[in-house]
């Protein structure tokens, strides 16, 4: 049977087994990182003023991102599909704006694909040297950086190759060692005195830190640009919906699963940001850093500091590993946006087709091919195009994502749209919108223009670059319908099969 036959009888193409559990845990997955392994604590650097506020300032940061989550869970309960946010915008806002937009966030997870892939040959590199074992540094070489990198990229892609029910095992099982992993840092922290600390890191790193005579006053301004930081360690929140084209039930599972990742992840993210403060004073991991040793101002930084060291060794391992394996997420983001895509002919039909084990191999390969690329980037250029629109593209979704919410309740273009009903309907979608509006133009600046970087190289400027790009690609795609009588404005205007 060839691929364009694997369809079920009601013409499917994807597999359509993933439950709530599988949906939650592809999100938490992609959450639970970077954001609390070193933004959490680095945060400090930055803004110093903030002082122990950092744990209050992750769970204020989660109740501002339920405005988005909400919005997400019913989109995806009025359309769940494959390529989610990039399908609820086309069908509220127009195709010119809502592919564009998609084509830059899409851009910008393939190139965090690569840039992760990168860092996790870092981590594991860290990991084997924090064991006494040679092959570390040779790891931390651009050569070592790029086979560890491969290895990874090419490895998730086999996971993703074999079925999408593969994938939710996989999920499933991050999202226990997560689990583990916060639990154990949780517990070694809140059991330890921060006396026990300072007297270890004065024996063990030969520095004593004492509390400041004085310290600048705590100022709410700092407290909400930590809040700003932090709105990106939620931003893995996008790797449930995509899920929509894949799961049973999906009106019911995928926003339930959307909205048990935010609840998880903000129990999470408080949780363990609140044991990391008890354990380590704010004023002595600011001396960590202005003391040259930054890399112990992280999550598993600060637990080997008090942890005995086969514990830190190992904690090190898994870290490195929590943090390779968002690769997974964000690959079948990538790819079932390249699936959508396909289905609403912007891609060729190669990109719909899918393999015996029902999954749509072309986008997978795309998304692989390219995140290698952008990893070669990263070991040899030292930057990663695609990398510095990310946080501009999560913001500009978010936002549009508001608009489309509005607009679906005051055009009348979409009085006698069914699928809209319930939205237009629903109060607290309009109260979430106008609240995302708010929050995300406040975020722009921040997320638009980077401090003490060339112009060429600003997120904005970037973006622009990638939109000129998208909409090349958009008048290609209509230059093809045209060809064969078809109206691309037309076809996107109803809900796609998956």
């Amino acid at each position: 049977m060839s691929s364009g036959d694997m369809q079920t009888e009601q013409g499917f193409r994807l597999s359509k087994t993933l439950g709530v559990l599988a949906i939650m845990a592809s999100a938490v997955t992609q959450e639970y990182g970077a954001g609390i392994n070193f933004v959490a604590v680095q945060s400090l650097s930055v803004y110093p003023a903030i002082r122990d506020l950092v744990p209050l300032a992750m769970f204020v940061t989660g109740l501002l991102v339920l405005t988005k989550t909400y919005l997400y869970a019913r989109f995806s309960q009025a359309m769940p599909s494959a390529g989610s946010a990039y399908v609820w915008i086309v069908r509220s806002l127009g195709l010119p704006i809502g592919f564009v937009a998609n084509f830059i966030w899409w851009i910008g997870v393939t190139s965090a694909m690569g840039f992760l892939a990168f860092a996790f040959g870092t981590f594991l590199g860290q990991a084997f040297a924090s064991a006494g074992w040679p092959i570390g540094a040779e790891i931390m070489t651009p050569t070592g950086h790029i086979v560890v990198g491969l290895l990874a990229i090419w490895l998730i892609f086999g996971i993703h190759a074999s079925g999408v029910h593969q994938y939710g095992r996989f999920v499933m099982t991050l999202f226990v060692l997560i689990l583990v992993v916060a639990l154990t840092i949780v517990g070694i922290a809140f059991t330890t005195t921060p006396q026990t600390f300072l007297h270890l890191v004065s024996t063990r790193e030969n520095l004593v830190l004492t509390a400041p005579a004085s310290s600048e006053p705590f100022r709410l301004g700092a407290f909400f640009s930590v809040c700003s930081l932090f709105i990106f360690a939620y931003g893995g929140i996008s790797a449930a919906p995509g899920l929509g084209g894949e799961s049973r039930n999906a009106r019911v599972s995928v926003p339930r699963g959307i909205i048990w990742a935010w609840l998880v992840a903000v129990v999470l993210f408080t949780t363990v940001s609140a044991a990391l403060f008890h354990v380590a004073p704010w004023w002595a991991i600011i001396g960590l850093i202005k003391a040259g040793k930054s890399s112990l101002a992280t999550a598993p930084g600060l637990i080997s500091i008090v942890a005995p060291r086969t514990l830190s060794v190992t904690l090190n391992f898994v870290v490195a590993l929590v943090v390779g394996k968002t690769l997974a997420p964000q690959m079948m983001c990538a790819s079932r946006m390249a699936f959508a895509w396909g289905q609403d002919h912007m891609f060729s039909d190669r990109f719909v087709q899918t393999s015996n084990r029902r999954v749509p191999t072309a986008a997978l390969l795309l998304s692989a091919g390219l995140a290698s690329l952008f990893l070669l980037e990263s070991a040899y250029v030292g930057w990663s195009l695609g990398v510095v629109v990310r946080s501009l593209s999560v913001i500009l979704i978010w936002f549009l994502m508001a608009a489309s919410a509005l607009n679906l309740r005051f055009n009348r273009r979409f009085a006698q749209t069914p699928w809209s009903a319930p939205l237009k309907r629903d109060p607290w979608l309009m109260t979430a919108a106008v609240a995302s509006l708010v929050i995300t133009v406040v975020l722009f600046r921040a997320a638009a223009i980077s401090p003490h970087t060339p112009f060429v190289f600003q997120p904005l400027v970037q973006g622009v670059v990638l939109a000129v790009i998208g909409m090349v690609i958009l008048a290609s795609a209509r230059r093809r319908a045209a060809l064969t009588g078809e109206d691309l404005g037309e076809r996107v205007a109803a809900p796609p099969l998956e």
